[in-house]
């Protein structure tokens, strides 16, 4: 069956039916209706329409004028802003593989983003252009590619196009010229509205041929793609088990166990281990290399060599300080275990960090901003982008969440959770990780106190946190007293940015966390 329905042109048969539709819907309006011609005269007439399907997904280029069993190179398509060559970090086929529409092919990475590339054709993988690691060029094959279906010229149709239509008639002389058209008048209706239904769900043209051919009407049948997108194997099913799709059996949950840590673990595995047998020794250590070892620079840390020699350019200023948190220790507590309860989100000390940055930027505009390439201009950005330094299984990486300014503490938290996620699963986009105007690091969750940031160009101002700790500090009457403190180390670019101006921002900034009541004055 498949290959009978690869055998046919598609786009003859549609230029056919467009045809054939058109004359039977005039012959309905001549013959069926005759007393809705009148009326119907001066209504619109409509022809159902050939619809073409565009994937959010980036695919791949390849010529357009390739038929069934062409052998094409997949190019790497222009992923913009001026990206002209992408990391591959894995592919997800291989030589052999027979592959559809909108199956994902590989995932590569620029200096912005990660970018899954999909396909926009069926058939099957001759070669991969590029080993994981290597560089792809933007433009160039990153695959060959077999085309599905026939190219042998015998099969008729094969590799050639018929825009020729059948002959049009006057509606009253098509009618009485076709004595079984009357017959047809019903099933032709439903015919153009199976067909109008099939273009609003979810699926390719092929796929949507293979249900204008067998007149399957796609709503009825469980799309098993992605996003629930109905592919050509799930109307194959539905014929064959009579028109019924079967519900998708949902995928057990897999119980995830909790990883142990080796030095924690220890007491616990000589408290469970028989009387009189010693536990079992381990070293919680490595051991030393044999030999030396290279390791080519890549991905992430590829990306960080060229940002910080970028960075390492500009002359910087530091500027450190040290933040009382006990006022906002005891606020964060409260509403933490607030929005736990009513809304699953846990607020760290973060987001009132950087809802505290966005206040003070609002006073100096000046230190949101970014510099062009010579330092000859600096514009200051209208939105609180705010970036966050974030340690990942892949590396550093800096996301941004959006337009601080006009959110709220708990907007922010759910924010920073879901980049956190994104994150670990090594699914940061270009959407997160461009745009940023100023940004602020989280050493203390690691530990440390004091750290020298280094500008992420073209912005002007960088911070960093050390760890929360408890210190003795002097009161208003000169008692020692333990006191919550938090450092911070500030780098700016000092081409436009002088101390005291760093200066002003910081204890601005400071008085709002030391004081989180004052925000409420200000908060929308």
């Amino acid at each position: 069956m498949l290959s009978l329905l690869r055998q046919r042109a598609p786009l003859r048969r549609a230029a056919q039916q467009l045809s054939a539709t058109a004359l039977r819907l005039s012959a309905v309006a001549a013959v069926a209706a005759p007393a809705r011609v009148a009326s119907a005269a001066s209504a619109p007439f409509a022809v159902p329409r050939c619809s073409l399907h565009v994937s959010a997904s980036l695919h791949g280029s390849a010529p357009s004028a390739a038929g069934p069993g062409s052998v094409i190179d997949f190019n790497l398509a222009d992923i913009g802003e001026g990206i002209a060559e992408c990391e591959v970090l894995r592919w997800f086929i291989k030589e052999g593989d027979v592959i559809a529409q909108f199956d994902k092919v590989c995932e590569v990475q620029s200096d912005k983003a990660n970018v899954e590339i999909t396909s926009r054709y069926d058939g099957k993988v001759l070669s991969l252009k590029y080993a994981v690691g290597e560089l792809a060029k933007v433009g160039k094959p990153l695959l060959t590619l077999q085309l599905a279906g026939s190219a042998d010229p015998a099969v008729p149709g094969a590799g050639s196009i018929d825009t020729s239509a059948p002959d049009m008639k006057e509606p009253s002389t098509a009618a009485a010229a076709q004595p079984g058209l009357a017959a047809q008048l019903t099933n032709d209706s439903a015919d153009v509205a199976r067909e109008a239904a099939n273009d609003k769900v979810l699926s390719s043209p092929a796929v949507r041929r293979i249900a204008r051919e067998e007149k399957v009407q796609l709503s009825y049948v469980t799309g098993t793609g992605p996003n629930g997108r109905i592919l050509k194997e799930d109307v194959l099913n539905f014929l064959k088990n009579g028109r019924k799709s079967a519900a998708p059996a949902k995928a057990a949950a897999p119980v995830q166990q909790p990883a142990a840590c080796p030095l924690s673990s220890a007491p616990a595995a000589a408290a469970a281990a028989p009387a009189g047998k010693p536990a079992k020794s381990f070293s919680p250590l490595p051991a030393a290399l044999a030999a030396d070892q290279v390791f080519p620079i890549t991905g992430v840390n590829r990306i960080m060599v060229q940002t910080m020699t970028a960075a390492n350019a500009v002359p910087q200023l530091g500027f450190g300080d040290e933040i009382c948190m006990d006022a906002l220790y005891e606020l964060r507590a409260a509403l933490n275990k607030e929005a736990q309860a009513k809304y699953g989100v846990k607020v760290s000390y973060m987001p009132f960090v950087l809802k505290a940055a966005s206040l003070a930027l609002l006073q100096f505009p000046q230190l949101n901003a970014h510099t062009n390439a010579d330092c000859s201009s600096v514009t200051h950005r209208a939105a609180h982008n705010l970036g966050l330094a974030m340690d990942t299984p892949r590396g550093l990486v800096v996301p941004n969440i959006k337009d601080v300014a006009n959110k709220s503490v708990l907007d922010i938290a759910v924010d920073m959770a879901r980049l956190a996620q994104l994150g670990a699963e090594g699914k940061l986009g270009r959407e997160e990780l461009t745009g940023g105007t100023f940004t602020i690091s989280n050493i203390g969750t690691i530990g440390g106190t004091y750290l020298s940031p280094i500008l992420v160009v073209p912005e002007v101002v960088i911070g960093a946190l050390g760890k929360l700790q408890t210190l003795p500090r002097y009161d208003a009457q000169m008692n020692v007293k333990p006191t919550r403190v938090m450092n911070v180390s500030w780098s700016a670019d000092h081409r436009v940015v002088d101390g005291a101006t760093m200066a002003r921002f910081a204890n601005t900034w400071k008085a709002y966390l030391e004081n989180p009541a004052a925000m409420l004055l200000h908060l929308k």
